[in-house]
């Protein structure tokens, strides 16, 4: 890694507005001259989360793609992102360069805005909230990166990236604790915003990621003092107050309902954001790029399977998939004005009330941590910690199935998990409603990486697409009625996944500058293990 310093400006020039977030560029922000107010110290914190939204792009890419739900609807490019979901992604790959150094960026910026807010002569009760979003955003940052990656160097401060070693993961994610340990402290962070400052981070999503990313350390390192780990998680997510669940699932992302009471982070996006001014969320464009065709679209669910895995009195099915969609354009020429789908799109990302630019539009938020993520993570906490489920578990995961099948959220129900369910079947049934709650939010990778069960998963997946009918000339065939006719076409490509797909590669453009501290993830490029020596996967499945 190539001296890990960015000038914290780089981050703030040309960035004028992230949706709630004001973003205002500061020219004069370096060097001693740095902060002079309050106003340069609040730019700088806007600053370091730009990165958090440059992420939402890739994000399904890699959160998505290689995971058993999501395959890529159209022709897989060598080289593209693409290829990740069919496992032909490799070192040289530019878009793990990119995510590499959008995360690292996020991290250095915060660590440079705690230096220099530290040593500010500010109110010191804007310092400390500062001071406690930077910490939050570097945490969250490095949750993404140890993720991917597993072991990175840890760079706190902006002159430590030279040469900078491969920390151990267990470093990293006591680093990471350490970080939202300090952000969820009493007086730091408040527990909401008004006004255009709605949309930082808050009390409650420091304690929501601090619970999240206990129980993930428990499960990757389980020697690890594992049951103190869920012992925090737990605590964490009693300490998430201030949020509830949505009555329509749907509204978690609704446009007109940005920060609601069900979302506690997300990544902001606004159209003039980006020089493009389309607002940069490609999860909008990629699930709906073909608009109403029958042509599949970027990312689109792998298999009808997953759809069918729904109950049809389960709103999270309509909420997650669209088999049918109204398209205004249909109804002032005469034709029928609800489109069907032969294979249903991802629903969450399409903007219905301005449908016919959905796709070129992407200012959707990228929904990061939401209430129902907290109850599930502190459900799955308690199973774990005391090998079977207890009362509290189950009344978590009910409140999810009862708003899934609109019922009283907290009164039990004809739909509620059975009783006397054991330690493996109620760790299978909340597996099962994390897949249904979280369908396109950047979850099923990671979820199926901490449990150990990625390969045996993703491997069995048969991918379905639809396809365009062509002539020897690569013609559209058409109908009776002239309209382009689609077959469904099946591959088996997600079954090139192997174990070293529990990492992604480290950048080799990185490796170039800093071989020794930056070895190889185990696998890559025909490399064991430096550190190691053995095979890292001893009971992966």
């Amino acid at each position: 890694m190539k001296k890990i310093q960015y000038i914290l400006i780089v981050l703030l020039a040309g960035c004028v507005s992230c949706n709630d977030l004001e973003l205002i560029p500061e020219s004069a922000l370096t060097g001693s001259n740095f902060p002079l107010t309050e106003n340069d110290a609040i730019a700088a914190i806007n600053g370091v989360y730009v990165p958090n939204s440059d992420f939402s792009s890739s994000s399904s890419y890699f959160a998505e793609l290689p995971a058993d739900a999501t395959q890529c609807g159209e022709n897989v490019t060598a080289g593209s992102n693409a290829a990740i979901g069919a496992f032909q992604h490799d070192p040289q790959s530019g878009g793990i360069a990119t995510v590499w150094s959008t995360l690292f960026t996020g991290v250095t910026a915060a660590g440079s805005a705690i230096d220099r807010i530290s040593a500010a002569d500010i109110t010191p009760s804007l310092k400390a909230r500062l001071i406690g979003e930077a910490k939050f955003l570097r945490a969250l940052y490095y949750f993404y990166l140890v993720q991917l990656f597993g072991e990175v160097p840890i760079v706190l401060h902006a002159d430590e990236g030279t040469g900078a070693t491969r920390a151990p993961i267990d470093d990293v994610y006591a680093q990471i604790v350490r970080d939202l340990t300090d952000a969820s402290a009493p007086g730091v962070l408040p527990e909401s915003y008004a006004g255009t400052d709605k949309g930082r981070a808050t009390n409650g999503a420091a304690y929501a990621l601090l619970a999240k990313v206990n129980l993930v350390w428990a499960q990757v390192s389980p020697e690890n003092n594992a049951n103190q780990r869920l012992t925090a998680a737990v605590e964490a997510a009693n300490s998430v107050r201030g949020y509830e669940l949505e009555e329509e699932f749907i509204e978690n992302w609704s446009t007109s309902r940005r920060n609601g009471k069900e979302n506690i982070f997300s990544a902001h996006h606004a159209e003039s954001q980006q020089s493009a001014g389309d607002g940069g969320n490609h999860l909008a464009h990629c699930s709906f790029a073909t608009s109403f065709s029958q042509e599949t679209p970027h990312l689109v669910i792998s298999n009808i399977s997953f759809y069918d895995k729904f109950d049809d009195r389960d709103q999270r099915k309509r909420g997650s998939y669209a088999k049918t969609l109204y398209n205004p354009q249909a109804d002032t020429t005469g034709g029928n004005p609800y489109f069907e789908f032969q294979y249903p799109r991802f629903r969450k990302y399409i903007d219905t009330a301005n449908i016919l630019t959905t796709n070129l539009t992407r200012s959707i938020d990228r929904t990061i941590l939401r209430y129902a993520d907290v109850l599930l993570i502190k459900a799955e906490a308690l199973n774990e910690l005391n090998q079977s489920p207890t009362a509290e578990a189950y009344e978590a995961v009910n409140k999810i199935r009862r708003r899934a099948f609109r019922h009283p959220l907290n009164a039990p129900s004809v739909d509620d998990v059975p009783a006397g369910l054991s330690y493996e079947q109620f760790r299978e049934t909340v597996r099962e409603e994390r897949f249904k709650e979280f369908v396109y939010e950047q979850q099923r990778w990671f979820d199926l990486v901490r449990w150990r069960i990625l390969v045996k998963t993703v491997k069995p997946v048969v991918n379905q697409k639809m396809v365009k009918i062509v002539d020897a000339d690569n013609k559209p065939i058409l109908d009776a009625n002239g309209k382009e006719q689609f077959k469904l076409e099946e591959t088996t490509e997600k079954a090139a996944i192997s174990l070293k797909h529990y990492r992604f590669p480290i950048p080799q453009s990185q490796r170039n500058i800093n071989p020794d501290g930056l070895w190889q993830n185990w696998g890559w490029d025909g490399a064991e293990d430096a550190k190691t020596g053995a095979k890292p996967y001893a009971g992966f499945e």
